[in-house]
């Protein structure tokens, strides 16, 4: 008997799957969304919406209170005596407009005679300030009157002093008041007054208002005293103009006496009392002529 080879049963059963080259990759899954969910979204953008409503109410708030204070009133600073430059730099300084009047005045070229309003007077920045400035040429003067001796050929001629009419100025306060006396060419003389009146209010003015004056006189104004009278600090005025040193005392709540002694024509060289002393106590000055 022949050797038998054999027999393999193959199962025919199984099955084998092919892969076609040209089929697409299966598809990636869904990327995962990152960042918080649509419905918290949502409700953020009623609260972005009120953020915004308050930030232009508060710029409205600001343009309202801030830039209204451009117009704040400020006291007017006294440059009587002051070369033209030097008074408008000062006034330019403290936010107002100046319009120079140059006219004949018995002051140097150059030198500001007076001003309006006059020191001390409360004024809204922006507004304008007219200071009266010398040219240099003498005032003209009224005719002359010519007496004759009886007993020489010798003639004298007199000049009349110019004169001006004295602001009525009572009920105002002392610096106000005082400023518009210096304003219209005359010397403001306070003395605290005891008695009836708001304190720190003119009640009295001598000579009176609408009163013919000549220039450079002295204007006395009685100003109220409280009977309860807050201590105040002395300002150092000395080396100062007349007409400044004289403001800075009114602002300081006190009242203001001018002497003169030879010095420095015009500036303070001394000052009584120092330090402290209650609310319009009156302070002289010693000015230079």
């Amino acid at each position: 008997m022949r050797g038998d080879t054999p027999q393999i049963e193959v199962d025919d059963t199984q099955s084998f799957q092919t892969v076609d080259p040209e089929a697409p990759p299966p598809a990636a899954p869904p990327p995962q969304r990152s960042g918080p969910p649509p419905g918290l979204i949502d409700d953020v953008w009623p609260w972005l919406g009120l953020l915004a409503l308050l930030a232009v109410a508060g710029l409205l708030v600001w343009l309202f209170l801030f830039r209204g204070n451009h117009h704040e009133s400020h006291v007017v600073p006294a440059v009587a005596g002051l070369r033209e430059r030097v008074a408008i730099g000062r006034l330019q300084n403290k936010g107002y407009s100046v319009k120079s009047i140059h006219e004949p005045m018995k002051r140097p070229a150059g030198v500001v005679g007076s001003q309006v309003p006059g020191a001390g007077s409360q004024l809204p920045t922006s507004q304008t300030v007219v200071i009266h400035v010398s040219n240099g040429k003498a005032p003209p003067t009224r005719p002359a009157t010519t007496t004759a001796s009886r007993t020489t050929t010798k003639q004298t001629t007199t000049a009349a002093a110019p004169t001006s009419a004295v602001p009525d100025v009572t009920g105002q306060t002392a610096a106000a008041g005082a400023g518009q006396v210096e304003a219209a060419g005359f010397v403001a003389q306070t003395d605290p007054v005891e008695g009836a009146g708001t304190p720190g209010a003119i009640t009295q003015e001598s000579p009176p208002g609408g009163t013919q004056a000549k220039a450079g006189e002295t204007v006395t104004l009685g100003v109220a005293v409280g009977p309860n009278r807050a201590s105040v600090q002395i300002p150092d005025v000395t080396g100062q103009t007349a007409a400044a040193a004289r403001a800075a005392l009114l602002q300081a709540k006190l009242t203001v006496r001018t002497t003169y002694r030879q010095g420095k024509t015009g500036v303070v060289l001394g000052q009584s009392p120092t330090g402290t002393a209650p609310a319009w106590t009156q302070v002289t000055i010693a000015v230079g002529r």
